[in-house]
């Protein structure tokens, strides 16, 4: 299967706005079905809201899917 630019696009943004205001381990990003999923690991319920509150953010974005785990 070929990657959509565009979702590639989104992701890096999407990537580079999270780590810039938490750390996210293994962060991975995709969108499927017309939803972005967000992967990754977060130290607190806190940092993995924060990541779905900067996703929102970033232009382009729609539907979230979270599937970020706390770590611990």
């Amino acid at each position: 299967m070929i990657a959509d630019p565009t979702s590639e696009n989104l992701c890096r943004r999407i990537e580079a706005s999270i780590q810039r205001v938490v750390e996210v381990h293994d962060f991975s990003c995709s969108v499927e079905d017309g939803k972005l999923i967000l992967r990754g690991q977060v130290e607190s319920r806190d940092d993995a809201l924060m990541c779905i509150v900067v996703a929102r953010s970033v232009p382009g974005v729609e539907s979230i899917v979270s599937d970020i785990k706390v770590r611990g």
